[in-house]
């Protein structure tokens, strides 16, 4: 490891020469000169001294190294002769912070350098770390537009093996402490809980995950973990690696998105992410989860699909043949207790209909939807008519349904009849639905 030494003499006397604890600072960079610049000048204006910027660089090419050190003497910039990652940079920075031997209650903050900070970034995470004795992250927005909030709190789903992100904050909220991890990307932890819990683990998690893991493990050693929402990171997130995509695409692409180490849901990483922190009753499940998605990745998202899909169908129809079966003995259960209590009004109801029989019963027995013009055709009020609980909604203002077949000894009988019938004609029915359910499709998309 090569370090720039008077940066390096710098930091040990920020850490022991105030009263004050020494936020150190570890951004891990790979070229992106020009946002290495940036992060570094927003923390020398942060409003909490004293900081200790370590600029641990991966390996770049774009004389990030020298410039830094030019250009920013009192940054520690350290160097090493392998090509590292995320992971391997920020152990690098994090294994110097532990050199230094500052102070227990000292902090490190995990910073990528594609960022940018409010002034009191540090000041807010240091104080709210301290009140609630915990690892804390700021409320993550877009640079291009900062009121999109992207990163209000982080979990782990591990029945059905899912990141959830939290997306919002409620109005007050000011500090959230049920999420399961932390993002690297502008964290701060207390040294001691470091010390306590290890570094993080490049030789596991060479890039991706590796901060979820570091997160997961400092949870597991009883360290708390929470967001505060009294300040904010921008991130530039047009600057990620290889996201998630969905349908079709090239084999080549797909392989990548499943085994890079640049890309997010590297199967490997996944596997290996499982194994240490999924609880037991989940491990099994995650895994095969992820096998079968390499599967299904590299043969129905491929150019190999035609080929795969009449496989896939032939597999699983033995599967999906027992699961409709047990959902229509379910739905004729249900079908048959309403029958119990509604009787023939059932007739007005054709959604609770078992699959099975539902064509032929709409076609035959039901009524269909109807319009205000219908009703007003048999001199009816659609008001009056919803008003004595005649007349329901469809999910739609403009649509409705009759919920009774029962009009005896009411003093409008003959037109409810009419319209009993009009909802009832077949041929008109099926128009009627079909446009009802064109107006559903254009609500949803409105």
């Amino acid at each position: 490891m090569k370090m720039n030494d008077g940066a390096e003499m710098g930091g040990s006397r920020a850490a022991t020469g105030s009263g004050r604890q020494t936020v150190h600072v570890v951004i891990p960079v790979f070229n992106r000169l020009h946002f290495t610049r940036a992060c570094i000048v927003y923390l020398q204006a942060q409003t909490w001294k004293p900081i200790n910027i370590i600029v641990s660089d991966g390996g770049s090419t774009d004389g990030s190294v020298a410039t830094i050190r030019t250009e920013f003497p009192d940054v520690t910039v350290l160097t090493t002769d392998k090509e590292l990652w995320w992971s391997g940079s920020m152990a690098l920075g994090i294994n110097h912070v532990l050199s230094l031997g500052g102070r227990p209650d000292d902090f490190v903050l995990m910073m990528n350098n594609d960022t940018i900070l409010v002034p009191d970034y540090v000041e807010t995470l240091v104080k709210a770390s301290l009140e609630h004795d915990a690892a804390v992250g700021g409320l993550i927005v877009d640079s291009r537009d900062h009121a999109q909030i992207l990163d209000a709190g982080e979990y782990v789903d591990w029945e059905s093996y899912t990141f959830p992100v939290r997306q919002h904050a409620d109005p007050g909220e000011i500090y959230r402490d049920d999420v399961d991890v932390l993002p690297g990307r502008g964290s701060i932890i207390p040294l001691r809980m470091i010390t306590a819990a290890g570094n993080v683990d490049a030789e596991m998690l060479p890039h991706y995950l590796a901060d979820y893991e570091f997160f997961c493990r400092l949870k597991s050693h009883g360290f708390k973990l929470g967001v505060t929402y009294e300040t904010r990171i921008m991130a530039h997130i047009e600057e990620t690696g290889i996201a998630p995509t969905q349908g079709r695409s090239t084999f080549r692409s797909i392989w990548n998105e499943l085994f890079s180490r640049r890309s997010m849901s590297n199967v490997r990483d996944h596997w290996r992410f499982i194994g240490r922190h999924a609880p037991a009753a989940y491990r099994y499940r995650n895994r095969m989860c992820l096998i079968k998605r390499v599967v299904i990745d590299l043969t129905l998202r491929t150019g190999a699909r035609p080929l795969f899909l009449p496989i896939y169908w032939l597999i699983s129809l033995p599967g999906r043949t027992i699961a409709y079966v047990r959902n229509q003995r379910r739905m004729f259960r249900e079908f048959w207790k309403v029958i119990g209590t509604d009787g023939a009004d059932v007739l007005c109801r054709p959604e609770i209909f078992p699959g099975v029989i539902r064509l032929p019963l709409f076609l035959v027995a039901a009524t269909g939807p109807v319009q205000e013009s219908d009703v007003q055709s048999v001199g009816l009020d659609v008001a009056t008519l919803r008003q004595r609980g005649l007349l329901r909604t469809l999910q739609s203002e403009a649509w409705f349904g009759l919920t009774t077949l029962d009009f005896s000894n009411l003093p409008d009988r003959t037109q409810l009849e009419r319209l009993r019938r009009l909802a009832w004609n077949p041929i008109p029915k099926i128009g009627r639905k079909l446009a009802w359910r064109r107006s559903m499709r254009e609500l949803h998309r409105s």
